[in-house]
């Protein structure tokens, strides 16, 4: 049909060479539009039916389409940048010249492989998601902005947003440069005790976090279990239910400050130890049973016995709150700033 068109058009001979050139080089990028589509609809078909354990389909399939997204793109603009370079001709060449046709053809490869790198680092470039600043642990720029949207759904009127992200860093990071940090993968697998994700949600032969959990919020968390436990969002959505349980109930407290640390403890060490360490300070002499820092946090509470290596379970629970609310905290003060979270 068009070339019937082109001919009744009368066009100079140049002209009419010109469109049925680019008629077989459209007929050509159809062609390979429809496969890369087909290859694509396959790959999201199989990587949300496939059982996986760890990475969910969805996520899975999100970059499946991502990089088929980016093959395209950088195909067209080759196509716009190289209009008369055909891969198919030239391996037509490479038969009458071998040389010429190869560096030729091994250019124009690297060029695409240049394009496809570029837009990779375009999506996977740290800070580039949600506008977050650099600097922060690798797998943060992942996992942060999916803890805010479940923040901003189950606890909108959360005091301070950083004491969250630095409990996760304080949770998932041996160091900030650990693959585990800031990760929906990172465990903690002992004989006494099993730990994994965004919040180490844990079990021993005592208690059973997840179970718990589950009974409690059984819609909320429906598809999480110990057999699937790496959904990054469900592992954010159980840390902001616990906390929320535990920072609640709080009464007689001096200011939202001293309240998250008691909730950090809470989380930590259980509601019964802090209602006893608070309850043991209140019958001190000095001690403030609405303050945390230099009050509760000294009176007795777990055991001074050695629980982890050489600390005692009573240094591991005021250290955990210390270490959040004053030493990992400042590394997120932007999220408390209106607006951000």
């Amino acid at each position: 049909m068009l070339i019937s068109l082109i001919r009744r058009a009368r066009l100079p001979e140049r002209w009419q060479r010109r469109l049925q050139d680019w008629r077989r080089d459209l007929r050509g990028d159809l062609i390979r539009l429809v496969w890369l589509s087909v290859l694509a609809g396959f790959s999201l078909l199989a990587l949300n039916r496939l059982p996986w354990s760890g990475t969910p389909g969805d996520l899975l399939s999100a970059l499946a389409f991502v990089l088929a997204a980016m093959t395209l793109l950088s195909h067209a603009l080759r196509r716009i940048l190289l209009p008369r370079v055909q891969l198919g001709e030239l391996a037509l060449c490479a038969q009458r010249e071998p040389l010429s046709a190869a560096i030729v053809f091994a250019a124009v490869l690297m060029f695409k492989a240049c394009l496809l790198f570029a837009f990779v680092l375009l999506f996977i470039m740290p800070g580039h998601a949600a506008g977050l600043p650099a600097g922060l642990p690798a797998n943060a720029y992942r996992n942060l902005p999916l803890v805010l949207s479940e923040q901003r759904a189950l606890w909108p009127d959360h005091p301070a947003p950083s004491v969250l992200a630095a409990q996760i860093e304080q949770e998932t990071c041996p160091a900030l440069g650990s693959r585990q940090c800031w990760s929906e993968h990172a465990e903690l697998k002992t004989a006494r005790e099993h730990g994994v994700g965004l919040g180490q949600v844990t079990r021993t032969a005592r208690f059973d976090t997840l179970a718990d959990l589950k009974r409690q919020h059984g819609k909320l968390l429906a598809g999480w279990s110990w057999s699937r436990p790496y959904d990054a969002r469900l592992q954010a959505r159980a840390l902001l239910l616990q906390d929320k349980r535990c920072y609640q109930p709080l009464s007689g407290v001096a200011n939202a400050e001293e309240r998250l640390a008691m909730a950090l403890n809470c989380y930590n060490a259980g509601p019964g130890m802090l209602a006893i360490s608070r309850s043991r300070c209140a019958a001190q002499t000095g001690c403030d049973p609405g303050r945390w820092f230099g009050h509760v946090e000294r009176a007795e509470g777990p055991s001074r016995r050695a629980g982890y290596g050489q600390r005692s379970f009573y240094a591991i629970s005021r250290e955990y709150v210390s270490n959040i609310m004053l030493k990992r905290r400042p590394r997120y003060h932007f999220l408390d700033a209106p607006g951000s979270a």
